[in-house]
């Protein structure tokens, strides 16, 4: 029997993991992901805890985007993931080029944004927006801090490092990065702002393809073997 995803239309995404879902919908977009797939809930604290079908840097941004988003556009950005992430689990190289499409796109998007419109250093948001690789995104970044010292730019010289070490726990420096920039766009621009940010965050989990130079069999969703019933 296909899983009935109406009762998932009433959840409140909320920070933080919870042992239990209750009627306030305190259940993070990884818990109701697990629900959606088939599985008994579970609490998830962190990659460890997710099902072998779950891609582990997806879902590792997924989780720190989740706790560092604002409550008023969580569920907006990302409620659409709850029935993306079961199934997009893949092979190591694969999983390895999704943590680097996350790292640059966050760099050549939010950070390259904070840069040009709340600082106004567009040769430095050139830069970040030219990126093309992680080991450029480390350069970028390291030289970016030397003209600006941006917490968002200090931690996705971090990510960057991390990814170049096959460490593909991208997701808490990504994230950080994007809660840094909305803040600032709060702060210069208004309470509103920052949405812009949470759009270009949540983009980099919904990309169809990892990297411009990979085929069309090797997409970020791409689901192996997904057929609607219960992944192992």
């Amino acid at each position: 029997m296909p899983f009935d995803f109406q009762p998932l239309t009433n959840f409140r995404l909320a920070r933080g993991s919870h042992k239990q879902p209750n009627k306030g919908g305190n259940i993070c977009v990884n818990e109701a992901a697990v629900i959606a797939a088939g599985f008994e809930y579970r609490a998830v604290r962190d990659v460890s805890c997710l099902p072998d079908c779950f891609s582990r840097p997806v879902s590792d941004y997924a989780i720190y985007l989740n706790d560092v988003m604002l409550h008023k556009v969580r569920n907006k950005f990302l409620m659409p993931f709850v029935i993306r992430l079961p199934g997009t689990s893949d092979s190591p190289w694969i999983e390895a080029k999704r943590a680097e499409f996350i790292v640059i796109e966050t760099a050549r998007r939010i950070v390259a944004a904070e840069y040009d419109e709340i600082w106004h250093k567009p040769a430095v948001a050139m830069k970040c927006r030219t990126v093309r690789s992680v080991q450029q995104v480390s350069s970028v970044m390291a030289k970016a801090k030397t003209v600006l010292p941006l917490e968002c730019a200090r931690e996705m010289l971090l990510a960057g490092r991390q990814c170049l070490s096959r460490d593909l726990r991208i997701g808490s420096h990504c994230a950080a990065a994007a809660k840094a920039a909305a803040r600032s766009f709060r702060n210069k621009l208004g309470p509103d702002a920052d949405r812009k940010i949470w759009q270009m965050a949540s983009t980099s989990l919904r990309r169809p393809s990892c990297s411009a130079g990979m085929t069309g069999s090797a997409m970020l969703w791409r689901r192996s073997g997904w057929n609607g019933r219960r992944p192992r």
